[in-house]
């Protein structure tokens, strides 16, 4: 008893998961079928990838504004190198080298020039959202080879196989962060910059990686979001910044830097996914939707940072 007390003590997205799982499960008889849990795990696997790596930007105390577009131009450049070559392979290396080369854009101008993220990322944002929409003349870029039509269907064990990527990506990055050295460089980055530069961490080479690191899950994801829609949509990513960012807070990662993790984050997703489906399922119009979702996020923040005062973090 103890043990779980102190468990939701230390992650409140628990009980936010728990409340909002009981109750659309009261209110519709159709939140606990299968089909319905795979769809939510379906269609949350590019949020999920994208906010791991919006996760490592905000443990090391950054933002990546340009992530959301970043899927966007990513799904473009896979899809017609996949339309032109058939080959899906192909496809998922073109789709991680665009978000590497804006990760990469990214963390030269914050690393090593020293520029502001916000902006900087604002910048790479724009620049990301038009090339997306020139590449494919701002249509749905058509030639996706047939097993990645299959691939978008399929189960693994009864799992999605794309929430299966995301998974497994997931849990790479959550070991990178926890048990290696570039992990505990990140992390002290974040939490006081001028201390990590006289520990002798290379603190310009640490704040380039997180964002290249970011692009590449910004690169993956866009990969992902063709098996999920069947093309690849020049506007995929437009939508998803805001969800991104809220899935990140409400699981307890702060925006200041050295205080979080890719575990807490999956706890965000969670809460965003399960939310947005029940709603749908009840009939909650989608701008009322909105109102909620603002609403909780505001709750979640609020609980991780009284819980985080308490525990003196």
């Amino acid at each position: 008893m103890k043990f779980a007390l102190s468990t939701l003590k230390s992650y409140p997205a628990l009980a936010m998961i728990a409340v909002l799982f009981t109750a659309f499960s009261l209110m519709s008889p159709y939140f606990l079928a299968s089909g319905n849990i795979e769809a939510i795990m379906g269609a949350n696997a590019v949020v999920m990838i994208a906010a791991v790596g919006m996760t490592v930007v905000f443990l090391a105390g950054g933002i990546d504004l340009s992530i959301s577009t970043v899927i966007s131009v990513s799904a473009v450049v896979s899809g017609q190198v996949m339309a032109a070559t058939g080959s899906v392979p192909a496809g998922v290396i073109a789709a991680l080298i665009a978000g590497l080369a804006f990760g990469a854009l990214n963390g030269v101008l914050i690393g090593y020039f020293r520029l502001t993220p916000f902006i900087t990322t604002m910048a790479t944002q724009l620049i990301a959202r038009g090339l997306a929409f020139v590449l494919s003349a701002g249509i749905a870029v058509k030639g996706t080879p047939y097993w990645m039509l299959d691939f978008g269907f399929m189960l693994w064990l009864g799992i999605p196989a794309v929430m299966i990527i995301a998974i497994l990506a997931t849990a790479v990055s959550g070991f990178a962060i926890s048990s290696t050295t570039w992990g505990r460089h990140v992390m002290l980055v974040g939490s006081n910059e001028e201390a990590a530069r006289y520990s002798g961490i290379d603190v310009r080479f640490t704040t380039f990686s997180v964002y290249l690191f970011s692009g590449l899950m910004g690169g993956l994801a866009g990969f992902i979001s063709i098996a999920n829609l069947g093309n690849a949509i020049p506007g995929v990513g437009d939508t998803l910044l805001l969800i991104i960012i809220g899935a990140v807070v409400l699981g307890g990662t702060g925006m200041t830097g050295g205080e979080g993790s890719v575990g807490r984050t999956v706890l965000g997703v969670a809460i965003l996914a399960i939310l947005t489906n029940g709603l749908n399922l009840i009939g909650i119009p989608f701008y009322d939707q909105l109102i909620i979702q603002g609403v909780l996020i505001f709750l979640g923040t609020w609980m991780a940072m009284k819980l985080g005062t308490r525990r003196g973090v």
